[in-house]
Formats: structure tokens, C-alpha cells, sequence
């Protein structure tokens, strides 16, 4: 059994009108959010093995605030390919690059959302916030595999979802 974390990066910022998307910061509340994010995983013992993130600035910054609240460090893989990839995408880069129990892929909207509910075989929870998948979502699967390339869409069963305004934010 493998455990699968999906989160889509904190609030990023839209202060710098003539930046490239790819380069957007963070603003206060997303650091925050990520910060709240981490407390949170290390409260329930959510240590990835590994994290899988885009080459956004937005979500290596929200790993770093996320890490920052982590007793152990994990390996840490910066994907390209996870930039406003698709669901598709993000599940081949999973296959192909995943190590470890336990894997965090850090991504963009649509994508991540989609990924977090196609990737269920049991129905998704009622919240609201899940269909939208803000900033900060993170949804925590089982995932019934042995070994990262035989994921599969529609296998893993829900754990828990929780974001940065269900933490307080």
C-alpha cells in the first residue's frame, strides 16, 4: 500500500503584472497557508518519502514553507513537466519518478484537482471546496500498489482532505 499526497500550491501573488506565470511568488497569505499545511502533515504524521513538484516558484515556495514545519527531509525532485501539466501527465510523471511509501506531488489547478478526484474508487467527500481545489488543497489517498508505475485512476480510496481556510487561513 502506497500513500498518495495531491496539493495544489498556496495563494500566489499578483502584485508583479510583467512576470512570466512560471516565476510568480507566493504572497503572505500562501506563505502562511503553507506553513499551515506543514504543521499540519507533521501533526498527522504525513512525511512524504519524496515530493514531486513543479518547477513553479510558487510551488517550491510552497514546499518550502511546508518543510519548514517537518521533522525529517524528504528527497526533493523539481519536474518541469508538472507545470500546468494534466491529470495524464501527472500520473506518468508519478509512474515514472515516485520512490518511497509515501509520495507529495506538488501542482497546479486544473490538473491536481482533476487528479485528486479521478484517482478515487470510492465517492468524493461533500465539500465544496474539494470540487474547487484552492490554493493549498491537499488530498491524502491509499493507494493498493506495491510499485509507483502500476498507478492506476479510480484504485485509491480517501484518507483525509484539508486546506489552508479549513486550518484557519
Amino acid at each position: 500500500m502506497k500513500k498518495l499526497i495531491l496539493m495544489r500550491h498556496a495563494k500566489s501573488s499578483w502584485s508583479e503584472e510583467d512576470i512570466q506565470d512560471i516565476s510568480r511568488t507566493l504572497n503572505e497569505r500562501g506563505r502562511k497557508g503553507a506553513a499551515l499545511l506543514g504543521a499540519w502533515m507533521e501533526k498527522e504524521n504525513l512525511t512524504p518519502d519524496m515530493v514531486l513538484t513543479s518547477a513553479a516558484t510558487r510551488c517550491k515556495e510552497t514546499w518550502d514553507g511546508v518543510s519548514d514545519h517537518l521533522s525529517q527531509t524528504p528527497e526533493v525532485v523539481v519536474e518541469r513537466d508538472l507545470y500546468m501539466a494534466g491529470p495524464e501527465e501527472i500520473l506518468a510523471t508519478i509512474r515514472a519518478r515516485a520512490k518511497g511509501d509515501t509520495v507529495l506531488v506538488l501542482a497546479h489547478q486544473p490538473g491536481i484537482g482533476m487528479l485528486a478526484r479521478e484517482m478515487r474508487v470510492d465517492p468524493a467527500p461533500h465539500y465544496a471546496a474539494f470540487d474547487k481545489y484552492p490554493t493549498g488543497a491537499t488530498t491524502v489517498l491509499d493507494v493498493p500498489i506495491d510499485d509507483w508505475a502500476d498507478i492506476l485512476p479510480g484504485t485509491a480510496t480517501f484518507e483525509t482532505y484539508v486546506d489552508p481556510k479549513k486550518l484557519g487561513i
